[in-house]
């Protein structure tokens, strides 16, 4: 009997390595189709993954990448409520989304916020705010990107010296 559980065990196991490799192998696959350009391919399969099982972090940010470039916004924006992991890359592309489609999208306070995060460490997150935000008090918004560009110049200083030390 204990025998058989051991058995059992590693069969399962082995089984279960086999596929994280399979998934390892396909996410490489279609992260290449991306990369050369075969965008339809890529949400097409992509897309029927997720209607049989949930997608990895990797294939939702790949998935998302292939909508955007495809321009298909409304999927993109179904997709986009249904993610639960949002990188940065991703966050990004979402408002760069907005700005772009001509749909109507009613922004979340908790996406906003995701972009309020992304401020002190990309300007284009910054830029992205500053549209969005499009408001009439320009002195507000140019206060705010000078002070953002300031601190991007002290990052970029501190790398340089990092960098010169070396």
């Amino acid at each position: 009997m204990k025998n058989i559980l051991i058995l059992f065990f590693i069969l399962n196991f082995v089984r279960c390595s086999q596929a994280a490799l399979s998934d390892s192998n396909d996410l490489q696959v279609l992260s290449e189709a991306y990369r050369s350009g075969h965008l339809t391919v890529v949400s097409s399969v992509l897309k029927e993954k997720k209607k049989e099982e949930k997608l990895l972090p990797a294939e939702d940010l790949l998935y998302s990448k292939s909508l955007f470039y495809l321009g298909d916004w409304k999927e993109f924006f179904i997709h986009w409520a249904e993610v639960s992991h949002k990188p940065p890359e991703l966050v990004l592309l979402y408002f760069k989304a907005v700005l772009v489609s001509k749909l109507p999208v009613t922004i979340s306070t908790e996406d906003e916020s995701k972009l309020i995060e992304l401020l002190p460490i990309s300007p284009e997150a910054c830029l992205l705010y500053l549209k969005l935000k499009n408001t009439k008090d320009s002195l507000k918004q140019k206060k705010l990107f000078l002070a953002q560009w300031k601190q991007f110049q002290t990052h970029l200083d501190r790398l340089e010296k990092e960098l010169g030390k070396k």
